[in-house]
């Protein structure tokens, strides 16, 4: 079990390099599209590090470059002004447009060499009993 651990990690290595896109990285992406997809496209930190599987601590690491580049800002919560909210901007949500197509085909690229339809389905049903989405 302990090698299937550490392939699924160097797997998890080379697959977060293959799709840096745009100067954005897996984790950016993924929390780009959270936000995207949440309603009014924001979201608490507290919701976002949930859903990213990462610790609050964590979650200011990743929001504090893609907030100083101008793809995210910070609003007060209309219900309770002591809860900021993590909202993506304009500009962020076309980056995210934009590299998530190119992600998409790096990724396409990446997995369609190594495996057919059928076992990228069978690979994504395998994985989701590890690690659900949460997206």
């Amino acid at each position: 079990m302990l090698e299937l651990c550490m392939r699924l990690a160097r797997a998890d290595t080379e697959i977060r390099r293959r799709l840096e896109v745009q100067g954005l990285s897996l984790n950016d992406l993924t929390l780009l599209q959270s936000l995207c997809a949440a309603p009014g496209q924001r979201l608490r930190r507290v919701e976002l590090a949930e859903r990213l599987g990462i610790t609050p601590s964590g979650i200011a690491r990743l929001l504090a470059p893609l907030e100083k580049l101008g793809y995210l800002t910070r609003d007060s919560d209309p219900h309770d002004a002591r809860i900021a909210l993590v909202c993506v901007t304009e500009v962020g949500a076309d980056l995210y447009q934009d590299a998530v197509k190119v992600a998409e085909e790096k990724a396409s690229s990446l997995l369609g060499d190594l495996y057919d339809s059928a076992e990228q389905e069978q690979l994504t049903e395998l994985l989701g009993r590890l690690a659900p989405s949460n997206v």
